[in-house]
């Protein structure tokens, strides 16, 4: 494959349907990332957290993220970045307080900018939301306290008892830090007046409520209580469980001001290191399923609290894991949750998984009736899932009537094209649905791309509309590729990745990926750098790379691509990622392309000629049955 110069490299288009990189905008004012990086010395963060000895103009240090030996890291006072010569983890102090703290950009941004004792608001001068939140949590930290002093003394030996018949240890009792909200009316509330807590805070809190007439009761009465924290570790709201035959078994908090059930994991504080060190979580729908689990030793278990599982608790699960396993009651209900956290999982590329119980059990039921042994056999059998999903549509397509098998279909098209959009599903895989999917309703597979293509441009614009409508600040490399398709990003941060770590990939290399990496300013300029440094050198190093990465942008790419191959490397997995790019690219173009074709009733000749010819192009990346499928309109 030929590989252009330098000097003549294009601007940044792929094909003619895509435009440079220079239209792409920062989304928003990033002033608050701007006065924490100009408050805040590098050097001081990074040497809080790693013992720093002074090199020339840097400093240098052992690398926390990956098990170094010999000192690899380097932190620049000068242009305030570290980089690491041996893992490829770099960036600005930002990006090292996410990859330590493992926490998003905004989180890493407060973090720092309380640090430098900077103001971070999402609205200017809400002095009262943040004072707000202080009372809150101040109110929950003393209600745990309340509630663990109620469950260890002598009111508490029937929910001690309750606990030990379910199994479950004192040792676990303790991690957990079970509590107890006693059968009364108003125990916490007159406790709280004694503690000198303000009445309007307990409601803020979401500990006790008012009726009609005035009259202040604790909303829990009567339970076990489990205690949330966020993933930091800070108790932020409570769940209980009856203790008598009060019809609402689990009661969890009220939505407050530190407490979104839609952003929050129970359990995600005591799981997050072994779902580090698994690669993996599992994610389940109870306390009770999570509390059993981890005592079995399966200490990578989540649950989601009273809600589906949304995007947010999903980008939190990808901080840690690269496989979610999803694991609900095997009943009708479970089956169906599964089925919609399916798809919320599948679009973030995760390795999705579905762990299928017998009916009628949860998985407290698996452990308890045939040991950590059972339940770890239900992992190993743990399905794909979108062949999980392909078997529930199958399911309903052959239950009902024509409208059920119409629904059936159209739901599950939906479902392709929502993940295919986001990046979770790349085109090989899609082409095998889409045959898959034509065998069954007996139509060739082109009526079937056609459908799956208008969903798809539905899909599109849905996720066009609900990224316009997000404010959140990003570093500059995040903004710089939010305009692309996520499958387009995974594909090229992937191949970036196998160049860092193989410079004989280059032979595999030709103008394709130059066009693309046309698609963001740090794709190019890091293309630029390995292209130079091929020319230079021949055979390199990722020390020679990251030598030539002297901003945050460049160092943050370097570190992402690194983590896409997880260090290893293999020749023919290039090509093929390779041949992923180009087909994310064509797959994107196909949709609008044939439809412009079928629109061109006016077209002239010579018009209609060059859009075959374009086409053919691209015909090797496109599935078997799309290649020039079309006549001439009239």
């Amino acid at each position: 494959m030929r590989v252009d110069r330098r000097e003549d490299r294009l601007p940044g288009r792929v094909g003619d349907e895509i435009g440079p990189a220079d239209s792409i905008k920062p989304l928003m004012d990033n002033s608050i990332k701007d006065r924490v990086l100009e408050s805040t010395d590098i050097v001081d963060v990074v040497g809080e957290r790693v013992a720093l000895v002074r090199k020339g103009r840097e400093y240098v240090g052992l690398c926390p993220f990956h098990a170094d030996h010999n000192p690899s890291m380097s932190v620049s006072p000068q242009k305030q970045i570290f980089k690491c010569w041996s893992c490829g983890a770099g960036g600005d102090v930002i990006r090292f307080i996410q990859l330590i703290d493992r926490v998003e950009f905004r989180e890493a941004l407060q973090t720092l900018a309380r640090r430098a004792g900077l103001e971070f608001r999402n609205q200017p001068a809400d002095d009262a939301s943040h004072e707000l939140r202080e009372r809150v949590l101040a109110a929950v930290r003393w209600a745990v306290e309340h509630f663990r002093k109620n469950y260890i003394g002598t009111q508490g030996a029937a929910a001690r008892n309750y606990v030990e018949g379910r199994g479950l240890s004192q040792e676990t009792a303790e991690r957990f830090n079970f509590g107890l909200a006693i059968d009364a009316w108003d125990d916490l509330f007159n406790a709280s007046r004694r503690a000198g807590l303000a009445p309007e805070v307990l409601n803020q809190a979401g500990l006790t409520t008012t009726n009609e007439r005035g009259r202040t009761y604790d909303r829990f009465r009567n339970r076990l209580i489990f205690p949330i924290a966020d993933h930091l570790g800070r108790t932020i709201a409570f769940g209980g469980r009856t203790l008598g035959d009060d019809p609402a078994k689990y009661l969890n908090s009220p939505e407050t001001a530190v407490f979104n059930k839609s952003r929050v994991l129970y359990a995600l504080d005591l799981a997050r290191t072994a779902i580090s060190a698994e690669h993996a979580a599992i994610v389940v729908e109870g306390y009770t399923d999570t509390v059993v689990l981890h005592q079995a030793g399966f200490e990578n278990v989540v649950a989601t609290l009273g809600t589906a599982l949304t995007d947010a608790h999903v980008a939190l699960l990808r901080r840690y894991a690269d496989r979610i396993c999803l694991c609900f009651d095997g009943d009708e209900a479970g089956l169906r949750a599964v089925d919609r956290a399916a798809e919320v999982a599948l679009r973030t590329q995760a390795d999705v998984r579905v762990v299928v119980l017998d009916a009628g059990q949860d998985p407290a039921d698996c452990v308890v009736s045939g040991g950590p042994e059972r339940f770890a056999d239900a992992l190993k059998g743990a399905g794909d899932a979108l062949e999980f999903k392909w078997s529930q549509m199958l399911g309903t397509y052959g239950d009902g009537g024509a409208q059920n098998r119409r629904r059936a279909v159209e739901e599950y098209l939906q479902f392709v094209a929502n993940v295919t959009t986001a990046g979770g599903v790349d085109p090989v895989q899609q082409t095998l649905l889409v045959s898959r999917l034509g065998a069954l309703l007996g139509v060739g597979s082109e009526q079937v791309f056609d459908l799956l293509n208008g969903a798809k441009r539905a899909a599109r614009r849905t996720a066009r509309s609900s990224s316009s409508e997000q404010n959140d600040i990003a570093s500059d490399y995040e903004q710089s590729i939010r305009p692309v398709p996520a499958g387009i990003v995974g594909a090229m941060e992937n191949l970036l990745g196998l160049l860092l770590n193989d410079s004989a990939c280059w032979s595999h290399v030709d103008d394709n990926l130059a066009r693309a990496a046309g698609l963001s300013q740090t794709w190019e300029r890091l293309y630029g750098v390995l292209l130079d440094v091929h020319e230079e050198v021949g055979e390199y190093s990722l020390e020679d790379v990251t030598s030539r990465c002297d901003d945050a942008a460049l160092c943050e790419l370097v570190d992402r691509a690194r983590q896409r191959v997880a260090g290893g490397v293999a020749r023919d997995e290039f090509v093929a990622a390779y041949g992923r790019l180009v087909e994310e690219l064509a797959a994107q173009q196909w949709g609008d392309l044939r439809a412009s074709l079928r629109n061109a009733q006016g077209a002239d000749e010579s018009a209609f000629d060059e859009l075959q010819r374009t086409l053919r192009g691209k015909e090797q990346f496109l599935p078997p049955d799309a290649r020039c499928s079309f006549a001439k309109p009239g």
